[in-house]
């Protein structure tokens, strides 16, 4: 199977182990008003979520907003560990502890062939829906063969997609969808056996237009002694992880601005689209009128010189047009004569006597006869 360039180069990055994610930003000085206690260690750090507790002494660590400055959550992580304020690493821990930083992509998609061109022409990446399984295959695995990383364990993490779904329904949405969420974790080995555990975020959104889909994924890494002890405290972290209050509002609230703003936009261009429609429809009319109008007067002028150009000839060959009165129908007959009869096989009769009629001369066999009209 062909791999997308897309997941070859986030895998390429990964493997690479160069990351410098959006979540970079940390300061652990900077506290959530009316709601968050300062950050603090513990010798008994009790989760919420049921996981294996630690022994270990912990520590919370913001997460900054890089867009506004605000902290949006804090974790749990153990005191031995320290952020990294920039490189390659978000926090570094003993015995060669490393989180990378988050990385991920997403792409648009819809049915309508035209969208899809409009989304482009926006910057935006435009792909149908792929699996969890698809972006593994497609992306990790290939690159893993490549350079001899082994997968050693895949397993579904469904505490990670109840996190992200109860985290997204919390967020303010211009439209309606459905949306599906899947978290994978993958175990890696390398051959000097650092060992290194893939948490894979796989997102579909639905809505009326289409709908958009991506992935996010983070990476620790470890040395194979520490590596099982680091993985308990990486998930428990990040599963605990609590999202400021203040933060979110204050995003759905500038995020609600961008799509009423964005609304209006559209309803201003819709407007301007039927303003300019409906000129160019009046414009349209009226050029058709024009052109009706310079059409029968054309037709008009053909038929006066028509008739002029029949009478001509017929007066050349002696002729003359008589009609029928009950239908109209025309008929090219010998000019000379008062009247004309005529029966349903095309036969006439000329008479100049105004008081003669065929259908009451027995001589005629018995035809029925039509007076016809001479046309002038």
């Amino acid at each position: 199977m062909k791999s997308s360039p897309i997941f070859l180069a986030i895998a390429s990055i990964f493997f690479a182990s160069c990351f410098n994610g959006e979540k970079q930003n940390y300061d652990e000085d900077d506290n959530f008003q009316e709601y968050y206690n300062e950050e603090s260690t513990s010798d008994n750090y009790k989760n919420n979520n049921n996981q294996i507790a630690s022994n270990d002494a912990m520590k919370y660590f913001n997460t900054i907003d890089s867009r506004n400055g605000m902290v949006m959550s804090r974790i749990p992580f153990p005191a031995s560990w320290q952020k990294q304020n920039g490189g390659q690493y978000l926090y570094t821990g003993p015995n060669g502890i490393k989180v990378h930083g988050e990385r991920g992509g997403s792409y648009m998609f819809s049915n309508d062939p035209q969208m899809n061109q409009m989304y482009q022409q926006s910057g935006m990446q435009v792909q149908l829906p792929k699996s969890i399984d698809q972006v593994i295959n497609e992306g990790f695995m290939e690159y893993a063969n490549k350079i001899n990383r082994k997968l050693v364990r895949k397993y579904p993490m469904p505490q990670f997609a109840a996190w992200d779904k109860q985290f997204d329904d919390q967020l303010y949405k211009s439209v309606p969808s459905q949306k599906t969420f899947n978290v994978m974790g993958l175990e890696w080995r390398d051959p000097d056996g650092t060992s290194f555990l893939t948490i894979l975020h796989h997102f579909v959104s639905y809505d009326q237009y289409g709908g958009y889909w991506g992935i996010t994924y983070s990476v620790l890494e470890a040395s194979e002694s520490v590596f099982e002890d680091a993985k308990t405290h990486y998930i428990n972290g990040l599963l605990n992880q609590q999202i400021n209050p203040q933060w979110l509002q204050a995003v759905n609230q500038k995020d609600m601005q961008i799509a009423q703003q964005s609304n209006a936009a559209h309803q201003q261009r819709m407007a301007n689209i039927k303003s300019f429609g409906d000129q160019n429809t009046a414009r349209f009319n009226d050029r058709m009128a024009a052109m009706d109008q310079n059409m029968a007067s054309w037709r008009a002028n053909q038929a006066a010189s028509d008739r002029s150009q029949e009478k001509f000839v017929d007066y050349i060959h002696g002729n003359t047009n008589v009609s029928d009165p009950n239908t109209g129908q025309t008929y090219k007959v010998e000019a000379g004569a008062n009247q004309y009869w005529m029966n349903n096989q095309g036969e006439y009769i000329k008479s100049d006597n105004s008081l003669y009629n065929p259908n009451l001369d027995q001589n005629i066999n018995n035809q029925t006869w039509t007076e016809y009209e001479e046309q002038n």
